[in-house]
């Protein structure tokens, strides 16, 4: 039986396990959820969406 062709290590020392791909989607997460909070603050002080009123 042959032996398997060695494949050598493709990734670089000095990049970290986990992908950067983690750190972006992080990063558009907590960005979104502070854009949706200071619409909702801005919404609430003009008026057009109010506490409690129906």
């Amino acid at each position: 039986m042959s032996d398997l062709p060695s494949h050598p290590d493709t990734g670089r020392r000095d990049e970290p396990a986990i992908g950067g791909g983690s750190r972006r989607g992080r990063l558009v997460a907590v960005a979104a959820a502070v854009a949706v909070v200071v619409l909702v603050v801005v919404l609430h002080l003009t008026g057009v969406i109010s506490m409690g009123g129906h």
